[in-house]
Order: C-alpha cells, then sequence, then structure tokens
C-alpha cells in the first residue's frame, strides 16, 4: 500500500538521516527525535484500529544527492521546500470551493511552513517566498475584495496617480464616469473599477 500523507500531518522536517538502503528518514517538527519516524496507518476495508508503521523513505535521486553533497541543513530546506509548494498548490485547487474548516487547515499550515522560512531565510529562497506572497495577497483581496465604484480621490489611490489627471483624463472623453447629480461643480463622480483597469491596460476606458 503505498501512504497517503494526510494535511493535518505534513509540518517542516527538523531532521534527516541516512536509512542502511540509501534513502531518507526524516522527522517532522513535534516529533521525538531518539524514536524511528512513524506514520499511523488505517488498512484499506478495515474497520479496525489503526496501527503504526515505519514511515515511507525519500527515495529520490536529487534529495539523496543534496543530503550527501551538502549536507542535512540543505536537505532540510529542500524537503520543506517540497512540502510548501505542495501545500501551496493543493490549496489553490481548492481555495474557491472548499469548506471553511479545510480553509482554515490549508491556512494554518502554510503559516508554519512560511515562519520555517522566514526564520532560516537566504538570499536563494526568492522563488518559495514570492509563492508565499502571492498567497498573502490572494487572502487579503478575499477577505477585502476591492470595491466596484470609486470616488476621484479613492481612484486616485487604485491607479497610482493624481486627482487632476483623472480629471484630464474624464475631460478628455478618455475615462468614463458617473455624476451622482447635475451640479457639476460640486456633484460626486464616481468610477467604475473596470474602466479605470481598461485606461491602464488599453489606454482607453470601456470596461473589459
Amino acid at each position: 500500500m503505498n501512504y497517503q500523507f494526510t494535511l493535518s500531518e505534513l509540518r517542516p522536517v527538523i531532521k534527516v538521516e541516512v536509512s542502511t538502503t540509501g534513502g531518507i528518514y526524516f522527522w517532522f517538527t513535534g516529533e521525538n527525535l531518539s524514536d524511528p519516524p512513524m506514520q499511523k496507518v488505517d488498512e484499506e476495508g478495515s474497520w479496525g484500529p489503526w496501527y503504526p508503521e515505519l514511515r515511507p523513505l525519500l527515495e529520490d535521486s536529487k534529495t539523496i544527492r543534496i543530503l550527501h553533497d551538502q549536507g542535512e541543513e540543505a536537505c532540510i530546506r529542500h524537503i520543506n521546500m517540497r512540502i510548501a509548494d505542495f501545500i501551496l498548490d493543493q490549496y489553490d485547487k481548492v481555495r474557491d470551493s472548499c469548506p471553511e474548516s479545510l480553509e482554515k487547515k490549508y491556512l494554518g499550515k502554510i503559516d508554519e511552513f512560511y515562519i520555517w522560512f522566514w526564520d532560516r531565510r537566504q538570499p536563494g529562497d526568492a522563488k518559495i517566498f514570492g509563492r508565499f506572497l502571492q498567497h498573502i495577497q490572494s487572502i487579503r483581496q478575499k477577505r477585502n475584495p476591492p470595491a466596484t465604484w470609486y470616488t476621484l480621490r479613492e481612484a486616485a489611490v487604485y491607479t497610482r496617480t493624481g486627482v487632476t489627471k483623472l480629471r484630464e483624463l474624464i475631460d478628455a472623453g478618455k475615462l468614463k464616469s458617473h455624476r451622482l447629480d447635475d451640479a457639476k461643480s460640486k456633484s460626486t463622480i464616481l468610477i467604475h473599477r473596470k474602466d479605470m483597469d481598461s485606461i491602464i491596460l488599453f489606454d482607453r476606458s470601456v470596461g473589459l
């Protein structure tokens, strides 16, 4: 039976060791490092109790080579990067449809690995931190989705330009705007987000 790791058990690896067969044992954070790394496995179709089994070895040539050539610390970093990438990939697949309880588990695990890498950050970690930052940004957008309508001041912040420039675009007919009343000198001007996106991306305001 091929062991399938569950989300709840995946944590940053803190120790690796070569086995007699050449594979790599690995221990997760919180495990007793003096004991063999064990898993609780349920036999397929069995209604009996779970039983412990030795955790499967890592036997891919790249991981083994890193351990032999670069040492334990580099190997642990490589394994944790693989796990973090895996969790981020899986979360990307289900984040728009998974129940809130599962989303909280994913967010907790991603935070664990973010903290682990932050505490041990190196110049070569740019790629994984890029993924973490994309994840953080997506969470912010989900919790605080962008508004649909903006005042001139809000639109200036959104487009990273000034109110005067926006007025020039509106007067030139390049940026579509909407007034709440007929008093043009004092009326509130509202701009749709899609029209701002269009002027930024395509130099025209017709919506995306």
